[in-house]
């Protein structure tokens, strides 16, 4: 039976809506950030902060660092529900969050704090407290990065920044 012309033009059409879905799928961002995986981020990482005794942090590796710690520990990522992908997304997405959510004074303030303390662990002139404080400063354009990029999760993980200073801040 031969096929008619409308008939391959119907085909060729269906066939080109699907490619475009699945090229659309896979250029899809990760799923947005929601309370429900915030909250189970940030209990699995206080569990693994209390099994390591290490603060958490943020940077583009950190997400993987833990999911290995995990991986030789306690298994709570995966318990969780998360794959090395989702739970690099949804780590990434919080912690930016929780980033974007603290207010650029206190940031300002921590920063002159932490430097305050290094200065006298290091036994810092004023002078090199000083130039250290200004490579600090240098570097806010990464942080201001990191800032905007979790803005648009940081009122899902307000709520958890309490516990997310106890566990990143201490």
């Amino acid at each position: 039976m031969a096929a008619s012309g409308s008939g391959v033009r119907r085909f060729a059409t269906g066939v080109a809506l699907l490619l475009m879905a699945g090229v659309a799928l896979q250029a899809a961002p990760a799923a947005a950030l929601d309370s429900e995986v915030a909250g189970r981020v940030v209990t699995i990482l206080e569990k693994l902060v209390t099994e390591t005794g290490d603060n958490v942090f943020y940077d583009e590796a950190a997400a993987e660092e833990w999911f290995q710690i995990d991986d030789e520990t306690s298994g709570l990522i995966p318990a969780a529900g998360f794959t090395r992908k989702t739970w690099k997304a949804a780590f990434d997405q919080t912690m930016t969050g929780f980033i974007a959510s603290i207010p650029q004074a206190e940031m300002e303030q921590m920063m002159e704090e932490f430097m305050d303390r290094i200065g006298e662990v290091a036994k810092m002139t004023p002078e090199q407290k000083e130039e250290a404080m200004s490579l600090m400063r240098s570097e806010m354009g990464q942080l201001e990065a990191i800032r905007a990029r979790g803005a648009e999760y940081q009122y899902v993980v307000s709520p958890y920044a309490p516990r997310l200073k106890k566990i990143a801040l201490r």
